[in-house]
């Protein structure tokens, strides 16, 4: 159950914290649109930041990542774990396999194994890899370095 916890907790945690400090170091001032680009029919409200979009600008940025790859390192062991992370649109589904196309085309898969949490946003609760289907939006979260290996599948279809 620790494991699980730091998994999840360090995926949070690295796409939103290696999102937020790339940006920060990138240091590129937003583009000011030209007066020909600007659309008289432009909803304005999207642009204007939310309390909580201010008071907390990494996790905008966490909820846009499209997939990461980050190492961690046991300090006890001296193990180094890979972790892998997508969010997209399920392209295969079985008991034993998840394959996962993100936004940007990339696509993997993962194992499914007995040790995968599943959960589904409609259940609101665990379930199994039965209830995700073909073109769901999914999280996947997991292990591996040349063979991955799911640790948690959040099925996002309300």
């Amino acid at each position: 159950m620790w494991k699980t916890i730091a998994a999840v907790g360090a995926t949070a945690a690295i796409i939103g914290g290696a999102g937020t400090a790339a940006f920060a170091a990138a240091g590129t001032p937003t583009p000011t649109p030209s007066a020909s680009s600007i659309s008289p029919a432009s909803d304005t409200s999207a642009s204007t930041p939310t309390t909580a979009a201010v008071k907390h600008p990494g996790v905008n940025r966490l909820r846009r990542a499209v997939h990461a790859t980050w190492v961690t390192e046991n300090k006890k062991t001296i193990v180094f774990t890979t972790h892998d992370a997508i969010r997209g649109q399920v392209t295969g589904v079985s008991a034993t396999s998840i394959t996962v196309q993100a936004a940007d085309r990339l696509t993997q898969t993962y194992a499914i194994t007995l040790g995968t949490k599943v959960h589904t946003r409609a259940l609101k609760s665990a379930a199994s890899i039965s209830d995700v289907k073909t073109g769901d939006p999914v999280f996947v979260g997991g292990t591996g370095t040349t063979t991955l290996t799911a640790l948690r599948v959040v099925d996002t279809k309300k």
